[in-house]
């Protein structure tokens, strides 16, 4: 494939960069929206996917959707690389944020997609371009997991920082290439490398710009979010719809997914698009890895809700007294 070219940024300008690849399509179509609609200022997304990864159809399905909501977008094709791995939910396509961040000139904004964004959630531009000359990342605090802690519950990492949303001031990007060759086989590969090499040079900001869903019930002192972040391997968009009730009346943080969901396919509900992403929502039912991890209890949990149909009402009303032993962020048995 022919190498993409560095993309510039005017001055002043908003930019967020996100990854994509078949399996990600439709929560970034919601992620998309959920940023349109909550933005203070007009913005510019950088999609980027890695070569095979997304197939022509989905791209123009990308396209016209975010042409229909009037987002303006590029799509960045870039190169696979051998050391680019799978870890369990997390498929390759999460290191493109390294080769983004090489091709992207100026400050920018790196927002995993499957995350859901409040106002104020563009307020992390405004942080970007208060940090001292030594600052070469921006990056939210993640807090201590107090709850987790008092239970014996093992904390879902000890490192510094998560590399879900990474602020990233026009400075010289750090040599990861390099640093990657030299880094073992280690859980969460990426999210390894980015503290490694951006531990002692980043600037935390607000837990509100990256608010992991294991962290809400921790302390009850946290901002409000401006970007929830649902890390793991079940996701609100694996939940058949028929129980999403639930999670709205329960306020979880999955609560917060629905809302936007429903907001989007509402803007989309008189165009010609509306067909193709309703069947995009029901494809994204099903499309995450199951694995016997015990990271993967919770997917699997949604994945029998959804085979069994409205049988899946018997589990939820069962499951209700044993809800303390119900992995953590598994909605809406909890």
């Amino acid at each position: 494939m022919t190498p993409p070219e560095q993309i510039p940024v005017e001055k002043g300008e908003h930019v967020v960069a996100g990854a994509i690849d078949d399996n990600m399509l439709y929560p970034l179509l919601v992620w998309a929206w959920s940023l349109s609609e909550s933005a203070a200022k007009p913005f510019r997304i950088v999609i980027g996917f890695l070569e095979d990864e997304l197939s022509a159809k989905n791209r123009t399905i990308i396209g016209e959707v975010l042409d229909v909501l009037s987002i303006r977008h590029d799509l960045v094709e870039l190169e696979k690389d051998t050391r680019f791995i799978a870890q369990g939910h997390i498929s390759p396509t999460t290191f493109t944020k390294f080769l983004l961040a090489d091709l992207i000139a100026g400050p920018h904004v790196w927002i995993d997609v499957d995350t859901v964004a409040r106002p104020g959630w563009d307020e992390i531009f405004q942080e970007m371009a208060a940090v001292p000359a030594s600052v070469y990342l921006v990056v939210a605090d993640r807090g201590k997991d107090v709850s987790a802690q008092a239970s014996g519950i093992e904390s879902p990492s000890d490192l510094a920082f998560n590399a879900g949303v990474l602020g990233w001031p026009g400075k010289k990007r750090k040599d990861w290439s390099k640093q990657l060759d030299s880094v073992g086989l280690v859980d969460t590969q990426e999210q390894f490398l980015f503290n490694k090499l951006y531990g002692s040079h980043s600037h935390k900001v607000s837990e509100s710009f990256n608010t992991l869903t294991y962290r809400y019930d921790s302390f009850s002192s946290l901002d409000k979010p401006r970007i929830t972040h649902y890390a793991g391997a079940h996701k609100p968009w694996h939940l058949p719809r028929r129980f999403s009730q639930l999670c709205l009346n329960h306020r979880c943080p999955w609560s917060l997914w629905f809302v936007s969901e429903s907001a989007f396919l509402e803007a989309i509900s008189e165009e010609p698009v509306r067909d193709t992403v309703a069947q995009e929502q029901k494809r994204a039912l099903g499309v995450t890895r199951l694995s016997l991890n015990r990271g993967h209890t919770g997917l699997a949990l949604l994945r029998v809700l959804r085979s069994i149909g409205q049988l899946g009402w018997l589990i939820i009303f069962a499951a209700k007294p044993f809800k303390r032993w119900i992995p953590r962020g598994t909605h809406p048995l909890h």
